[in-house]
């Protein structure tokens, strides 16, 4: 069956059950050494209809069966279909919601249905046949083969396009050499008209195709009866019958052509020459299968079965062979869109069957547990998975388990918190078949959760602490008129020293608040030459007012000049110095040192406390971290203090260190790149290069 373009939205593709593309021609030859999809082989049947030009099988063999086509897009209204226009779509060619060459469209397919119906008139008026029993008789059988031939089809898919494959151009031969020429027309397209309908495709397609098969189906009719005189079994008449096929053939090329080009763009010399070649060998070959039917119906009616059966079965093979295709081309599609979702997820996913044995690891697994696919596939899933219980107690992943969620140790001996899901698939009968594990890696929302928990229990100690004394000294002061004046001092002064710790709490709150995730400060920091060994000087006087009991020396030598913000190196010191007076008896004296050692100012802070081990050493500058039990802490603060220094510090271009013995004390140097001159030189210098 020929190619035939389609009208309206979706675009049937011609000749063919739901056949999409663009060009569409021709038959693909089959015989007795016909060929399927590309080369020779199997004999291929059908019509076939599909995707971008001059694509497609061309067989080889003595006869061919089943026409090629491929579609025009349908016209009308915006189309439906996966691609807009041309040659793109999938199933089907559309015209799609490029409406520019809209006038095109509709003037060709308005002429193609005008041209269409003049054709059956001209026929009729040229030849009205007697309408005999036999003539009738022979109409109704070729319009049922017609309707079947349409029906039976074969969809291949090729990328976006698809094609078709239809046994349609075998009954076209017969219409042609069997029926009068003004009766072969109309049942060539009530035939299709019929099928398309059973389909269920739109009014505007079918005349459309209606129109495309009046004209080519007349051509060839006139050609068969005006040089061949209708006589099939005259050498004159088969000559004429295959001529009137190539014409049919040729109709139905061009005016495929054209709505390609009124869609594309392409000229339209440029979309014939693209599809001449192909179209005329298929034609060939499917015309070649039609008339051997023709002339076997003349001579041994008997064997026409004998011809058609094995076309027909060959098609059908062929058609559970392209779904088997379709089916594990779907199947690959799936794997690797499967492959692609496991090897992008931030998640690890573990594949392991009914027995706990691991058949899959995913890349983001290996970066989980530190073990390669390689060295988990084939193991247990139970001993690669294993861990610790919040409570402590042991834990071990066991195929479609429970959720739960774990510490495990790597293998690179670091500790990680993993919450696990399960994914089990069953048989219809509930037996276990396969388990999807899936596997988060939670250790920053438990750190998280447990900084949280921290933080909640110090800040309320932090904030009980001094509203106690603070509330009782109150009361204490509203039920004595007659306080003794020193005892009212000493309370007054109780209650300004716990307000002042609840300020700084506050203060260290709100400015940890100030430093983002990525641990940039948010807050203003000027960067100017400043003498540190003023700086310091001033906060080791402000530290000896606010701790008037505790013994704290300075020692420092001149002017030490760096870039940076006096106010914030004010807060560096008092957090330093505040710290060291918190956590060491207080006996004991606070050293604080200004030196110059090379290119940088070295500012430290020396006490004679519990020191810190040198495995913690590492945490205390994390913010709210503290080495004491929360539950039983023996001195005050949020754990923010040391956060703040080492924050401030690093804004100011510099770097804070810790040296620490257990037993013996710490001391906390923050360096700073140190600048030379005075420091009005060193203002002056930093303004011009600002």
């Amino acid at each position: 069956m020929p190619p035939r373009a389609t009208a309206a939205g979706s675009g049937m593709v011609v000749c063919g059950t739901d056949a999409s593309g663009t060009a569409g021609s021709g038959t693909a030859a089959c015989g007795t050494a016909g060929s399927g999809i590309h080369g020779s082989g199997t004999v291929a049947c059908g019509t076939r209809a599909y995707g971008t030009p001059g694509s497609g099988t061309v067989a080889s063999g003595t006869a061919g069966c089943g026409t090629r086509a491929s579609g025009t897009a349908g016209c009308g209204s915006p189309a439906s279909g996966t691609a807009g226009s041309g040659r793109a779509g999938s199933g089907r060619a559309t015209f799609g919601n490029d409406m520019r060459p809209e006038l095109s469209r509709k003037q060709l397919i308005r002429a193609v249905v005008a041209g269409g119906a003049v054709a059956l008139a001209a026929a009729w008026a040229s030849s009205r046949p007697s309408l005999d029993r036999v003539t009738v008789l022979h109409a109704i059988v070729l319009t049922a083969i017609t309707v079947v031939a349409e029906f039976m089809s074969i969809r291949l898919p090729h990328g976006a396009t698809s094609e078709q494959i239809t046994l349609g151009e075998i009954a076209i031969a017969a219409d042609v050499a069997l029926l009068p020429p003004a009766i072969s027309p109309l049942v060539a397209i009530l035939g299709l008209s019929i099928s398309l309908l059973i389909k269920r495709k739109p009014a505007v397609k079918i005349a459309y195709n209606a129109g495309q098969y009046a004209l080519a189906t007349t051509a060839a009719s006139m050609i068969f009866y005006g040089i061949g005189g209708g006589e099939f079994r005259a050498a004159a008449g088969l000559a004429a019958l295959f001529l009137g096929m190539a014409a049919f053939a040729g109709s139905n090329l061009l005016t495929i052509s054209a709505i390609i080009s009124a869609i594309s763009g392409e000229r339209l010399t440029s979309v014939l020459r693209e599809e001449f070649r192909l179209s005329l060998a298929v034609a060939i070959g499917n015309s070649s299968v039609g008339i051997v039917a023709v002339a076997l119906w003349f001579a041994r009616p008997v064997l026409v079965p004998a011809v058609l059966a094995p076309a027909v079965a060959l098609h059908l093979a062929y058609r559970g062979w392209i779904r088997q295709l379709e089916f594990v081309r779907e199947i690959a599609d799936q794997k690797e869109k499967l492959e692609r979702i496991v090897s992008h997820s931030s998640e690890g996913i573990v594949l392991a069957d009914a027995s706990g044995t691991v058949v899959l690891w995913s890349p983001s697994m290996e970066r989980i547990s530190g073990l390669s696919a390689a060295e988990a596939e084939g193991k247990s899933l139970g001993y690669l998975l294993r861990g610790r219980a919040s409570d402590g107690s042991s834990v071990q992943v066991e195929v479609g388990g429970a959720d739960q969620g774990f510490e495990v140790t790597r293998a690179d001996g670091s500790d990680r918190w993993l919450s696990v899901r399960h994914g089990p698939a069953r048989d219809a009968d509930g037996t276990l078949r396969w388990d999807v594990i899936v596997v988060h890696d939670v250790t920053t929302e438990h750190a998280t959760e447990k900084m949280k928990d921290h933080f909640l229990a110090v800040v309320s100690h932090e904030l009980r602490t001094p509203l106690t004394p603070i509330i009782g000294y109150a009361k204490f002061l509203l039920r004595r008129d007659d306080i003794d004046p020193q005892i009212q001092r000493e309370a007054l002064g109780s209650l300004l020293e716990r307000s002042e710790h609840m300020q700084r709490l506050v203060e260290d709150l709100l400015l940890a608040s100030s430093i983002d995730e990525g641990g940039q400060m948010q807050v203003h920091s000027r960067r100017e030459p400043v003498d540190v060994a003023e700086v310091v000087a001033r906060a080791v006087s402000s530290s000896r007012v606010s701790h008037p009991k505790r013994e704290i020396v300075l020692h420092g030598s001149g002017p030490v000049l760096v870039a940076g913000d006096a106010m914030r190196i004010t807060q560096v010191m008092a957090n330093l110095i505040g710290n060291a007076v918190k956590f060491s008896p207080s006996e004991t004296p606070i050293t604080v040192r200004v030196t110059r050692e090379g290119d940088h100012a070295v500012l430290s802070v020396t006490d004679r406390g519990r020191g810190i081990p040198t495995d913690k050493q590492h945490e205390i500058f994390e913010k709210f971290r503290r080495l004491e039990n929360p539950d039983v802490m023996e001195t005050g603060g949020a754990g923010l203090g040391l956060y703040i220094v080492d924050q401030l510090v690093r804004a100011m271009g510099g770097t804070i260190e810790v040296e620490s013995l257990p037993g013996r004390g710490s001391t906390f140097s923050a360096r700073f790149a140190a600048l030379a001159g005075p420091v009005t030189d060193q203002h002056e210098a930093m303004e011009r290069s600002a």
